[in-house]
């Protein structure tokens, strides 16, 4: 069972919800749910347009080390969970996330098109756009923030895409 709203209007509330359902053998998908989420709760603009208390930003910045730490001890290199840990990384401190790394995570994980919205965006648009967009249509209606911030980045490069054919 998930929470009847939007993970990012309740934040402590989504917070109890994730840490009471977590547990060693959880699935990939959640684990890279939670991160994300506690991921985009930290997000300055986040905090100060939600109004959220130091104590529920620290908890989620606590957590999100702490499952930084579970992927790299107990999750598998290529999937969901290892995505978002490189992913994140990438975003906050500009390590260094290649393309041709982040394809491997679509190579080594059958079935796994998440990453396809990273080097859509990356390129410009021209490459994975299919796949881009069948991420995008599957989670169009989820209401995570691991989906909602996926849907936005692949908006924004639309977005661009776009105003530029319009300023032709």
């Amino acid at each position: 069972m998930m929470i009847d709203s939007d993970e990012l209007t309740d934040v402590a509330k989504t917070l109890a919800w994730y840490k009471s359902n977590f547990f060693e053998g959880c699935e990939e998908s959640f684990v890279a749910d939670f991160m994300v989420f506690c991921w985009q709760a930290v997000d300055p603009g986040r905090v100060a347009s939600l109004d959220l208390d130091d104590e529920t930003v620290d908890a989620c910045a606590d957590m999100l080390s702490e499952l930084k730490l579970f992927v790299d001890e107990r999750c598998g290199e290529w999937g969901a969970p290892a995505f978002w840990r490189r992913y994140i990384d990438w975003a906050d401190y500009a390590a260094d996330f290649p393309l041709d790394e982040c394809k491997l995570f679509m190579r080594e994980t059958v079935g796994y098109l998440e990453p396809s919205f990273f080097v859509f965006t990356t390129t410009g648009g021209t490459e994975m756009r299919s796949e881009a967009m069948t991420i995008f249509a599957e989670y169009s209606q989820s209401r995570k923030a691991r989906a909602a911030y996926v849907r936005s980045v692949i908006e924004s490069r639309l977005t661009t895409d776009s105003f530029y054919q319009r300023s032709r």
